[in-house]
């Protein structure tokens, strides 16, 4: 999809086949990856663990990121599937958002139980330190959708399952239409209420992901978007939803 984080990952998959580096060639910290691409460590940080997800590349913490297997890099083998190309469809989805907010409880529901149950230590570690970052931006509005896509996307990589992660990955602008915490575009929904309401969502389900209970894990996140879910519906009845601008034009 043609995202920042998209064009990113593929300017690094360019960068380590136009210049045929080898398996356990150090690209650099994240630092000096965000400086090399001309981006933020945000977005940076999201295509390596996006081309990490693909097993191209590694990243060990306090040394740097490495090229792992440039072969994962290499154009698709004739009769292979290409997920981009297979889910390309889906991108020109003329849709309800109250559809997409349904498939995304569907899909994040089940994906918060299995969390409470696969994460690792750092995994956990990750969707705790979103939720904070998430928490702590609540003054830079223009940041929180993208922290608020951070921390949602940990809870999918903790669950250690490959396919949920790749899911996640390629709908993400479906899923997550963008802008959600718009004031300006959204000021009858977005409050002061509503937002801190979020933060208190957001513990509620590093708690329950921290515990160790899938159920309780799979309770906080549908009261997560249920709640949102509600709020929409009430805003749509008898009218268009406040964030109908989310609806994509050709």
């Amino acid at each position: 999809m043609d995202t920042l984080t998209g064009r990113t990952i593929q300017a690094l998959k360019a960068h380590i086949s136009d210049n045929q580096l080898d398996k356990g060639h150090k690209l650099g910290s994240l630092n000096d990856l965000a400086q090399q691409f001309n981006v933020s460590r945000t977005v940076i940080r999201e295509a390596v663990s996006a081309l990490k997800s693909d097993g191209a590349i590694e990243a060990r913490h306090g040394v740097g990121v490495f090229v792992r297997d440039p072969q994962r890099l290499q154009p698709e083998q004739p009769g292979t599937v290409d997920a981009d190309v297979t889910l390309a469809p889906l991108a020109r989805l003329k849709t309800s958002f109250m559809d997409l907010l349904e498939l995304r409880m569907a899909f994040e529901v089940h994906a918060a139980g299995l969390a409470a149950t696969r994460r690792s230590w750092a995994q956990e570690s990750n969707i705790w330190n979103a939720a904070r970052k998430f928490e702590a931006s609540l003054d830079d509005e223009s940041a929180l959708d993208q922290l608020d896509f951070v921390f949602h996307r940990s809870i999918a990589e903790a669950t250690n399952n490959g396919a949920f992660i790749e899911f996640f990955s390629l709908m993400s602008l479906q899923i997550l239409p963008q802008p959600a915490f718009s004031k300006e575009l959204n000021p009858e929904l977005i409050t002061p209420a509503y937002v801190q309401n979020t933060v208190a969502e957001h513990r509620a389900i590093c708690e329950a992901i921290s515990s160790g209970d899938p159920e309780k894990a799979r309770e906080a996140m549908r009261a997560h978007l249920n709640r949102s879910h509600l709020r929409y519906r009430g805003f749509s009845e008898g009218g268009t939803s406040p964030l109908s601008n989310v609806a994509r034009e050709d």
